[in-house]
């Protein structure tokens, strides 16, 4: 098939979306379809090889007037382009095939509200948002292709989250959705291979052996994935006699580093920054951490479990779906980690994070993990995906 795959950016080494489309058009690709990337911003480099590019301009922009350019800009390439069948990950392009990565906008701003703490905070944002341009041209593209009469024939989710969110923001009837659960791919490891990644991570960073935990925190954005309520759950296991150590890699800065030195847990965390070597970190930990206010499905998650690793997410994770109680070869029930409901729930994140690693649960979780790679792979995602693809076309 002739593909198009719409993105409003495309820079993989950003992660996310990004990453994952990146992902999706190489598998696209090993099954000798043909893939244009249709992108307001993007640099040819960046592509897997032998994708196409059609892209606005080379370098990120934002704001509303380059929203509205980029979405009527990138209808034209569709329309016009000759393919079989699109594919769009964002809510400002209409596709034969949507897949919001991102989930709904609406959803996305009504979470970010909740970050704000107290009613007079969260009026102040909401304020702000319905005088945002950006926003409001986001919104209205997002109600216009999710319409019943737009040409968007079939809803990708990534999860029963996004599910939710189309049916109670849009009423999006059942038929045009499809659930296709979200996907990851991480490099095959020996327990062996894992076993050296540890130890070399713990060399490193000067892991102390006596810790009590040590856990893995990634995040592009971590307030909005709850790293307020990390270091208070650290403060917590500190103030009770515990030694946990948390491994921090995404964007952090000097202003982390202090908040953390005068709650008094600096020596409990240690900033790894932006990497590319997150497969050796999920070795190195004992278990993932992510209370996020938002997210469609985090691919930290998916990859945690791939690795090995059992997690703990937020009720706001589509891939808490992940953790939920699943069914043994024995026919036992077991968890591949635990949901807190609630991101901002200091105390109950703290008490998770100390169950979890108890020797006496710990084992159950790490084995529920077993034979999750092939079922998190980002080929078997494609395999769905490639279908739908397939019976939009025309």
């Amino acid at each position: 098939m002739k593909i198009a795959v719409a993105i409003e950016h495309f820079n993989p080494m950003e992660g996310g979306a990004e990453r994952s489309t990146a992902e999706t058009v190489r598998e696209l690709l090993a099954r000798d379809h043909e893939v244009t990337v249709i992108a307001g911003s993007a640099k040819a480099s960046t592509l897997p090889d032998g994708v196409k590019l059609l892209a606005m301009r080379e370098k990120k922009s934002s704001g509303a007037l380059q929203l509205k350019r980029f979405s009527l800009w990138a209808n034209h390439q569709i329309d016009n382009g000759g393919f079989d069948t699109t594919l769009s990950i964002t809510m400002a392009v209409g596709a034969h095939v949507l897949q919001p990565r991102g989930g709904t906008v609406r959803e996305t701003l009504e979470r970010n509200i909740a970050l704000r703490k107290g009613a007079m905070k969260q009026q102040w944002k909401r304020w702000m948002i319905s005088l945002n341009p950006k926003q409001r041209a986001l919104l209205k593209l997002e109600r216009q292709h999710l319409a019943p009469d737009s040409r968007v024939k079939k809803i990708v989710a990534l999860s029963e989250y996004v599910v939710e969110q189309l049916r109670i923001h849009y009423n999006v009837a059942d038929d045009r959705i499809v659930v296709i659960p979200n996907a990851a791919a991480m490099p095959e490891a020996s327990h062996q291979l894992k076993s050296q990644w540890r130890q070399a991570v713990h060399q490193q960073y000067a892991i102390p052996e006596d810790a009590t935990g040590i856990y893995l925190y990634a995040a592009q954005n971590p307030r909005l994935k709850g790293f307020g309520t990390i270091l208070e759950a650290v403060r917590l296991m500190v103030k009770a006699g515990q030694r946990p150590v948390v491994l921090l890699a995404g964007r952090f800065g000097y202003k982390d580093q202090d908040v953390a030195a005068r709650m008094g847990i600096r020596d409990n965390l240690r900033f790894i920054g932006e990497t590319s070597q997150m497969a050796t970190l999920y070795a190195a930990a004992d278990v993932t951490v992510l209370p996020s206010y938002y997210d469609p499905s985090s691919k930290v998650v998916i990859e945690s479990l791939m690795m090995g690793r059992p997690a703990i997410s937020s009720g706001f994770n589509g891939a808490s779906d992940f953790l939920s109680p699943v069914i043994d070869a024995d026919g036992n029930s077991a968890d591949r980690g635990i949901v807190v409901n609630d991101p901002g729930d200091a105390p109950g994140w703290a008490q998770a994070m100390t169950a979890i690693v108890e020797k006496s649960q710990y084992d159950a979780f790490a084995a529920a993990t077993d034979g999750l790679r092939e079922q998190l792979s980002m080929k078997r995602h494609v395999d769905q995906l490639e279908k739908v693809l397939s019976d939009a076309c025309g």
